[in-house]
């Protein structure tokens, strides 16, 4: 309750470890005497959602003029809408733009720090980026996570984000955040990008298990896979709003997306998750190498091709530089839970080789084009067996599990094996099958 009912400048009490904080024994509640006029407050709960939403409609304010602006700037009591109109008088009159002799950097600090003593979260975080705050201990988080043999990439999801892989300074990397998330419509999200850094940092220090399989922490993504989870909390009803959440409920919103219980989830929102964290399978650049030997002319994906040369001459299988590539391979791949179909496709590709030493694919290994084969072969049996007409929205397929009988990995089997069969078969001597 101290912590998370404190005013704070920065966020750096964010790198707190539970585990270093020492057992304080219990104060003993004391009775107040009859006549005192004191209030007892045990806790101080977050704002609700509703002070944490603009009166007024943004939209419509864009095209109001400057005068008019600053006149609803000063008659409103409202910290959210002051600070969504402070944006736009920032975008249109820059930065030192002074009103009454204040300076409109003058006028977010005190809007900061009037949202900080509140709990409007959502304010304090918008108003943190307007003013490009940044936390001291971003630099080490990053070096944390980079010593654990994880890249880091900053940037909002399915737009362009920028890898880190080296130690970087703190004014490089508050460049990167403010350039890659700002401009594009995500000033909240340039700070929590932050706190997850942290966090991030001091989770992979302490339990680094829970990033097994996640060669690229994609801030970005990771963001989405929390979005996702808000959502499956939420059902029928709207989800709760990320930025609006307090630094610690973000932190255990983290914790669960990363540990997430698995029990009566759908297999669309598994995969959404899964997708969204970027995780593989063990073993997967391994087996994306052997797929790679019998593919003369590679593999192609959203766009971007994986060749079999000089791929297999310049490196080896073990190598970080090639698991680096893959990855580089699936980035333009924009929905997670095709992401998720498309590391679940290349698993079944590897294991059908694995299990057919005399097949060689003659082609490209075109993998979007294999999943809308098995696609396809999928609404096919849905219309003949199930009467549900065709149709180009693919949720239900992502909503299947991988085996059983009509299981995705069942139809993408086939699909790679179609493929497979029209290429050459060469010959095995221990082939029981061979004529001669």
């Amino acid at each position: 309750t101290l912590i998370s009912g404190a005013v704070v400048e920065q966020l750096d009490f964010l790198r707190v470890n539970e585990a270093e904080i020492p057992e304080f024994k219990s104060f003993e509640e004391l009775e107040l005497p009859k006549h005192s006029k004191v209030k007892r407050q045990t806790s101080t709960p977050n704002a609700s959602d509703l002070e944490q939403q603009p009166e007024i409609n943004v939209e419509e304010w864009r095209q109001r003029s400057t005068y008019e602006i600053i006149q609803k700037f000063h008659d409103s009591d409202c910290l959210a809408s002051q600070a969504q109109l402070a944006v736009i008088l920032l975008r249109r009159e820059g930065p030192d733009f002074l009103d009454k002799d204040e300076n409109l950097m003058d006028e977010l600090e005190r809007i900061y720090r009037r949202a900080g003593s509140r709990k409007l979260w959502s304010v304090v975080r918008l108003a943190a980026s307007l003013l490009t705050k940044l936390v001291d201990s971003l630099a080490p988080s990053i070096t944390s996570v980079l010593v654990h043999g994880k890249q880091v990439t900053l940037g909002l999801f399915g737009l362009e984000e920028e890898v880190i892989s080296n130690p970087l300074s703190p004014g490089v990397i508050k460049g990167i955040i403010y350039t890659k998330c700002a401009p594009n419509g995500g000033e909240r999200e340039a700070v929590l990008q932050q706190e997850l850094v942290i966090h991030i940092g001091w989770i992979i220090s302490n339990n680094p298990e829970l990033f097994s399989g996640m060669l690229k922490i994609r801030v970005g993504w990771i963001v989405q896979a929390m979005k996702h989870e808000l959502k499956i909390r939420a059902g029928d009803m709207p989800p709760q709003d990320i930025y609006q959440l307090s630094p610690s409920d973000v932190k255990q919103l983290l914790l669960d997306v990363l540990q997430p219980q698995h029990t009566g989830r759908s297999w669309l929102n598994r995969r959404q998750i899964d997708g969204s964290l970027n995780r593989t399978p063990l073993g997967f650049y391994d087996r994306v190498w052997q797929i790679l030997e019998r593919t003369p002319n590679g593999i192609m994906v959203a766009g971007a091709h994986l060749p079999q040369q000089p791929t297999l001459s310049d490196m080896t299988m073990y190598e970080m530089n090639f698991s680096l590539l893959v990855e580089d391979t699936l980035k333009n791949i924009v929905l997670p839970e095709y992401r998720q179909i498309i590391v679940e496709l290349l698993m079944v590709v590897s294991i059908v080789l694995e299990r057919n030493p005399e097949l060689e694919f003659g082609e490209k290994v075109d993998l979007d084009g294999l999943v809308k084969e098995a696609f396809n072969d999928f609404q096919r049996d849905r219309s003949h067996l199930e009467g549900i007409e065709k149709q180009d929205n693919m949720e239900a397929f992502y909503n299947t599990p991988p085996v059983g009988q009509r299981g995705t990995s069942s139809y993408l089997t086939k699909a790679v094996m179609i493929q497979l069969l029209q290429g050459d078969v060469k010959p095995c001597k221990d082939d029981p099958c061979s004529v001669s």
